[in-house]
This record gives C-alpha cells, structure tokens and sequence, in this order.
C-alpha cells in the first residue's frame, strides 16, 4: 500500500435529544463499521462538570452565536477533533443533539464546512424517539444532569427541539431493538451510497 495514499473518509453524524439512545446507537454502528466514535459528552463532559454544568435547551438556531456560550465551546471541541481524524483518514460516528445543525441547512453548512471534507461524505442519522419514552428513561438511568429536565420536560423537549430534521437525514426509530436499529440503518445507508455511484 502506498503510503502516502488518503482513504476517502466520511462522517456519520448521530443526533437526537438527550436520552433518544443515540449514543448505544452510535456505539454499535461505530463497532459494525470498525470507525472512530466521538461522543460530545465523553470529550467534554468531565470538564463542563468540573466548571459546575448548567441546565442545558438546546434551542436550535440559523445564525452562529454573537458571542460563544460555554455549549458553543464543546463543540467546538468535539469539530476540531473530527476534523483531525477525518485529515488522517479516519471515517467518524460523531454523536451529539446538533440541533441547530439538524434543523437548519444554513447551520447544516457550517458544520460540513469546519469538518472539511465534501457534503457527500457527511451523513446524519436522526433518533427519533417519543418524547415520553424520552423522559421515563432519564428517570431510569437516573442521572444528576437529568433531575432538572425531568423536572421541566415541556421546556427540555419543546416541539421546536423535537421535530424532524430539516436537511437530509436517515431516521432511526429510538423504538426499535438495537439490532434492528442498525439493520436499518446501514440497509438505508447502503441504498443511498448506491444511488450517488449511479448518479457519478
């Protein structure tokens, strides 16, 4: 193998509300795929903690924050990670609400722009989980970070922060099995590669 040769790498960006089951999702189609997995809460969660945390909505919006909140710089963290590991090749699960991202195309741009790679090779896969089943498994894990969303759901899971996305997606139904969840996913996945190398 030359050396010097680049594998093409892509990204599979895995969004959906806190407690959807994005990251068991992730986390098995990272294994099926042998690809890298970056979780938003494991690269920058220990340290938001250690600063004390806050009560996060993550309200979707078009335009780029005036002035970053302590949110905008995790993910900042969790994009330049990807981006690295996308420079050296290596294909990505990235796992995180992305809910500006996911909503709006404008937002949707500015993230494949900062992963620099082409549009094409940037996917996104949304959990699509009912709400209810959203809250009764926060109070399952029983987790500190969800006492006040379980407290609030009407505001942690408004119909903005819920709706489907508004780019181009693959839905995961938060419903089915784990299995099931991938075999749909990558049967989906699969379906799609083969219409962009018949479109080429």
């Amino acid at each position: 193998m030359n050396m010097t040769d680049q594998r093409e790498s892509e990204a599979i960006i895995v969004c959906g509300v806190p407690a959807s089951g994005k990251t068991t999702f992730a986390q098995d189609l990272a294994r099926e795929l042998h690809w890298t997995i970056l979780d938003l809460d494991t690269v920058t969660n220990p340290l938001f903690e250690h600063m004390g945390g806050e009560f996060l909505v993550d309200v979707p919006t078009a335009q780029p924050a005036a002035r970053a909140s302590v949110n905008d710089i995790r993910y900042t963290c969790l994009f330049d990670t990807t981006r690295e590991n996308l420079g050296l090749g290596n294909s990505v699960v990235v796992v995180a609400p992305f809910t500006s991202e996911r909503t709006f195309p404008a937002a949707w741009g500015r993230l494949v722009e900062r992963l620099a790679i082409p549009n094409p090779r940037v996917h996104l896969a949304w959990m699509d989980t009912p709400p209810a089943e959203v809250v009764r498994r926060m109070q399952v894990r029983g987790a500190a970070r969800d006492l006040d969303k379980i407290q609030d759901p009407e505001r942690f899971l408004s119909p903005e922060v819920t709706r489907p996305p508004g780019v181009a997606h693959i839905r995961i139904d938060g419903l089915l099995s784990p299995g099931e969840q991938i075999n749909q996913f990558l049967a989906d996945f699969a379906g799609r590669a083969a219409a962009r190398a018949v479109v080429r």
